[in-house]
């Protein structure tokens, strides 16, 4: 006997139990798509993040805290690496591109990141549209800026919450020479200038022959003692015409340094010219003024933590999928106590036993089935979403995918709910005829 149309009745008759029974168990099941796939997703994307930046060179300091400044842009006060120690770097011949990363400034939450032109070939692996700055007054974009080339824009003093006061650069505007293509990592949200100008705009060595630049400050500074009783916007005003001014004198960019005149930076971004020169580099740079290391080795720590945690969130949702079996198959036990007039007279009039389990089974599977399969759907969109917000908020470009780790969850959760579906079926195969239907 065929027990599928009797199976199909009970789902047309109480389908909005049904309906609830398929919801229940897609949601225990996305719960562990989710949590995996999101995991593989930021490892995936915080590896390409990093995939560019060989090796850091910062002075001493948390690995940690430097990576999230130099790769992820999360900005906060770190010690400055002196200039003598980083000026050799350039014309070292293990070296192929030594680029010093300087922080300080923003646009719309945009970061302001000082470097050098070579660097920022590196980075983009060529510019989608136009050409790298060529003096201090020039900006390239991160594909996500919402820029133009030709336009311009006034720096702000900070990052964050700090930038909100408006402290602005009055008299600093920098024009949109070029476009980076966009390279999945929080640096498409970036703007990159000549490394000159973040150390100009706040008054520092910009690495180079100062002695014109520094006679300008000292007029500046002469003529500032001269008229202190003046109202701050007349000061404002000969400042701002006197910066402009020192960026006109400002004709050279990038290397060569001048290592006497070079002010510290946050970090450098080395890329070695060979697997034997990057850890030559790394050790020569682990002094007790400044340190050295692979990114990678910090994403490997983070990948233990996150995996850890990971391990504890799948360990729960597990037990809360656990949970949700039984109480449904408790559920659906009970509802069988419905129908059990019904089957027992099926029984009287001659049907086997192998009939009743193969009804209640294939009814508890079917729900089983379906709710596995929508939650693998549902835990894809969940994790596409949360995917897209941190996307949004930190420029990394996530992607969550099915993989075989959720197919084998998703699997899983149907196998053993496949098992455990025979419990109700059992329960009502081996009740006697004569009581189910005395009890009826």
């Amino acid at each position: 006997m065929n027990p599928f149309p009797i199976v199909m009745a009970s789902l047309r008759r109480h389908w909005i139990m049904n309906i609830l029974f398929v919801l229940l168990i897609a949601v225990a099941v996305a719960i562990g798509v989710g949590i995996t796939a999101q995991e593989r997703a930021l490892r995936q994307g915080s590896a390409q993040a990093a995939d560019k930046f060989d090796i850091l060179i910062a002075a001493p300091g948390s690995h940690t805290e430097i990576v999230m400044n130099t790769i992820f842009l999360q900005h906060s006060a770190v010690n400055l690496l002196d200039g003598q120690y980083w000026a050799s770097l350039i014309d070292d011949p293990r070296v192929k591109i030594a680029a010093p990363l300087a922080f300080g400034d923003s646009w719309q939450d945009h970061s302001i990141v000082g470097s050098t032109p070579q660097f920022v070939d590196y980075l983009s692996d060529g510019l989608a549209t136009g050409h790298v700055f060529e003096n201090i007054e020039q900006a390239v974009i991160g594909a996500a800026v919402p820029l133009e080339i030709g336009d311009e824009f006034e720096p702000v003093h900070g990052q964050g919450a700090e930038a909100e006061l408006e402290h602005h650069h009055h008299g600093v505007h920098l024009e949109v020479v070029g476009k980076m293509n966009p390279t999945g990592t929080p640096w498409d949200s970036a703007i990159i200038v000549a490394v000159e100008q973040v150390w100009d705009i706040h008054a520092l060595p910009t690495g180079h022959d100062e002695d014109d630049h520094d006679h300008e400050h000292d007029d500046a500074t002469e003529h500032h003692d001269e008229h202190e009783d003046h109202d701050h916007g007349e000061t404002a005003e000969h400042h701002d015409e006197e910066h402009e001014h020192d960026h006109e004198v400002m004709d050279h960019i990038g290397p060569p340094f001048d290592a006497d005149a070079l002010p510290g930076v946050p970090a450098l971004v080395v890329r070695p010219k060979s697997v034997a020169a990057a850890y030559t580099l790394r050790s020569d740079f682990r002094t007790e003024h400044s340190t050295a290391f692979f990114p990678a080795e910090v994403l490997v720590e983070m990948y233990r933590l996150l995996g850890n945690a990971g391990s504890v969130m799948r360990a729960m949702a597990l037990g809360s999928q656990g949970l949700v079996v039984a109480a449904i198959l408790a559920a659906i036990l009970a509802l069988m106590q419905l129908y059990r007039k019904q089957f027992a007279v099926l029984r009287a009039l001659g049907a086997p036993r192998s009939y009743v389990f193969g009804a209640i089974w294939s009814y508890v599977s079917i729900l089983v089935v379906i709710g596995a399969i929508g939650g693998l759907g549902l835990g894809w969109l969940v994790a596409q979403s949360v995917s897209a917000i941190f996307t949004a908020e930190t420029g990394m470009a996530l992607q969550a995918t099915i993989s075989r780790s959720e197919l084998s969850l998703a699997g899983g959760f149907i196998l053993i709910g496949l098992i455990l579906a025979t419990v109700p079926a059992f329960l009502l195969y081996r009740r006697p005829v004569v009581e189910a239907l005395r009890n009826s």
